[in-house]
């Protein structure tokens, strides 16, 4: 299983204003954009993610539409 992901860093703003850095599987998508342009599923899901709060190695679950912009960091 674990070999059919692939992983992409990325920062991400929130519309709340808070950010969050970790890791997304875009699966079999090639870019991070076509992972929130071309997929139906309404959640972008990071792991070993930095949230507010300074806490880290988090996993959660971001609305798409709660997301402001995400910038690759490959």
């Amino acid at each position: 299983m674990a070999e059919d992901m692939k992983i992409r860093k990325a920062n991400i703003r929130l519309t709340d204003g808070s950010h969050i850095k970790g890791q997304v599987n875009i699966k079999d998508q090639d870019r991070l954009s076509d992972l929130l342009n071309a997929s139906a599923d309404p959640f972008v899901v990071v792991f070993n993610a930095t949230i507010p709060g300074g806490q880290s190695g988090k996993v959660v679950f971001i609305s798409k539409s709660q997301i402001l912009w995400i910038c690759p960091e490959d």
